[in-house]
């Protein structure tokens, strides 16, 4: 018989990330993913920086996900914001990407500002998973040593766990977020059906008012409908 959760021993540390993942807190989730990157940094030879990102099909859409150390989180924000470089290309080709100077490489041209990251290297590998939205594991060091041979095997090695933890990650995230947009649908259902009986409309009607007062005020219509249920009345809209 299974023990109930309370009373099962805390899984090892040095156990796979994905079976830590599968059991911590929904909002441990992202320490989780940032320590096992810390990890990794302190494996790979001269590492100083690593990020997950997501690229976005079909337009190669980069989003930034986690980063530790100086200079990744940088470094996606101006992927993100130019839509090129070491972890896009990685995402559309489906190839690990090497570069000696991240800045001067001619596959992406990123322009160097007076801010720009410290890091010089980069080793960026796509994750196995879904198509339309790849996770990017991207290494980077502020000299040349993610060309070598051995921070691509160590990072190489690393891919199976991190990508089965990304995995569970996102999965439990998802559910997270379902179960909150399902709760919010139905705190604004109720909400329709106040307005409705207080005001004498139609379902049409009553969600159309509900919109307009949350547009007006700035408020989300989650908020509006929880201060419609807690006080039992609908708000007059501005003007």
């Amino acid at each position: 018989m299974a023990l109930p959760s309370t009373l099962r021993p805390p899984t090892p540390a040095g156990d796979p990330v994905a079976v830590r993942a599968s059991s911590c807190p929904t909002e441990d989730l992202p320490d989780l993913l940032r320590g096992a990157l810390a990890e990794l940094v302190a494996q790979v030879p001269g590492a100083a920086a690593a990020s997950l990102t997501t690229v976005l099909a079909p337009r190669a859409r980069l989003r930034p996900w986690l980063a530790v150390g100086t200079g990744a989180a940088e470094l996606d924000d101006l992927q993100a914001l130019v839509g090129r470089g070491p972890a896009v290309l990685a995402a559309t080709t489906g190839e690990a990407v090497s570069t000696g100077d991240v800045w001067a490489d001619p596959r992406w041209r990123l322009a160097a500002g007076p801010g720009r990251s410290p890091v010089r290297s980069a080793l960026a590998l796509s994750l196995p998973g879904a198509a339309r939205a790849r996770v990017v594991l991207t290494m980077l060091a502020p000299g040349d040593e993610m060309v070598g041979p051995e921070a691509a095997a160590r990072t190489t090695a690393a891919v199976p766990d991190l990508a089965s933890a990304v995995g569970v990650v996102r999965a439990r995230q998802e559910v997270a977020e379902l179960q909150v947009a399902l709760s919010t649908n139905r705190t604004i259902g109720a909400a329709i059906g106040v307005t409705m009986a207080t005001r004498q409309l139609t379902y049409d009607a009553a969600a159309q008012l509900l919109r307009r007062i949350s547009n007006d005020t700035n408020t989300r219509l989650g908020d509006l409908a929880d201060r419609v249920l807690r006080d039992g009345v609908v708000p007059e809209p501005p003007g």
